[in-house]
């Protein structure tokens, strides 16, 4: 199959050569003319209701030919979604680049615009036609290619999430390509915590046990510098495979090198492996989060928030409690939610005082 750049015409093998393509018709910045007044009034602009509409209005040399290719690509067109997902790309990149005027809040509106749109678009692509069409985009944009995080990486991610949740509980988790779950977890290593990519990421924690891309592994060695991440994505993988998960949970816990490391959270430190505990505290609650979905996922009423966990597992957990020192603050009959309730509680007492 051929890719054919809209501006140019020139054509290439590979999505990942078009979206490469550097195309001399693109706008320079003193081509583009920001509205006098910023964003249009007429509708607040936030993650949730953002109005695609008046920033096209606004600013129409930004977004290009979006508005033309936005109904295909959010229904799923694959040949539209290719355009528009490079469109997407370069104008985002124009923006947070500064070349475009408008800066990081013109950058967060146009990213939340076409975020869930696109990444419904793909995502039912996905569902018509398979993982082909996901593992496309994955390589055409795969951050450990190019040496940093393509401005558009969430809308794959989320698509990939999507997926990879469905493949998971309908086929198992053999059915689930291992360079999908590759693209989920290299996501930490290139964007920080508060990116809306690295919520996405979180999803890699269904893929734990897969026979050819360890997810275990890479959250060990992820441990010491990404915690928020291998914590979430651990407690995910105990939802999903709670054996693989436990042998996961005690490389991280009984680690000499991670005992010694805290985590400030607001100002609270919490000793690493106290952190990681954590990770277990909700298994048996529907009052915590239960595994991770991606953002706009809407058959989270179909996920398990309450696991049955086995008791040999569970023994192991209170072993390793008690191993570590973690347990020394607890009473003789704690629970799992206990290893959540304190530190939980008295983070909500601290920011109820702000």
């Amino acid at each position: 199959m051929s890719y054919e750049c809209e501006d140019c015409g020139a054509s290439f093998d590979t999505l990942s050569r078009l979206r490469l393509h550097d195309c001399s018709t693109d706008q320079s910045a003193d081509e583009i003319v920001p509205p006098e007044d910023g964003l249009s009034e007429e509708a607040p602009f936030d993650d949730s209701g953002l109005d695609r509409e008046v920033l096209e209005c606004d600013y129409p040399r930004v977004v290009g030919d979006l508005p033309n290719l936005y109904d295909g690509a959010r229904e799923g067109d694959v040949s539209t979604l290719y355009r528009a997902v490079a469109e997407y790309e370069r104008m985002l990149t124009k923006v947070a680049r500064g070349d475009a005027p408008g800066g990081d809040g013109l950058l967060h509106d146009l990213r939340f615009a076409y975020y869930e749109p696109f990444a419904d678009g793909l995502d039912t692509a996905a569902e018509t036609d398979g993982w082909d069409v996901l593992i496309e985009f994955a390589t055409a944009y795969d951050p450990r290619k190019q040496d940093e995080f393509p401005e558009i990486g969430h809308v794959i991610a989320n698509a990939i999430g999507c997926s990879v949740i469905r493949t998971r509980r309908d086929e198992g988790v053999d059915a689930i390509p291992a360079d999908a779950l590759a693209f989920l977890g290299a996501i930490p290593e290139y964007v920080d915590e508060f990116h809306v990519a690295y919520e996405e990421s979180y999803t890699y924690g269904w893929g734990i046990g897969h026979p050819d891309h360890s997810v275990a592994d890479h959250l060990f060695a992820l441990a010491k510098n990404e915690p928020k991440f291998a914590k979430i994505a651990l407690n995910t993988a105990f939802y999903v495979d709670q054996h693989a998960a436990l042998d996961a949970f005690e490389t991280i816990v009984t680690d000499e090198e991670l005992a010694s490391e805290t985590r400030s959270t607001l100002g609270m430190k919490t000793d690493l492996t106290e952190f990681y505990f954590q990770a277990v505290a909700d298994l048996e609650t529907e009052e915590l989060l239960g595994p991770h979905a991606p953002p706009y996922w809407d058959e989270d009423d179909d996920l398990v928030r309450v696991i049955d966990i086995d008791p040999d597992v569970k023994q192991r957990i209170r072993e390793l409690a008690g191993e570590t020192g973690v347990a020394d603050s607890l009473s003789t009959d704690w629970t799992l939610q206990d290893l959540e309730t304190a530190p939980l509680s008295e983070l909500m007492s601290r920011l109820e005082n702000l």
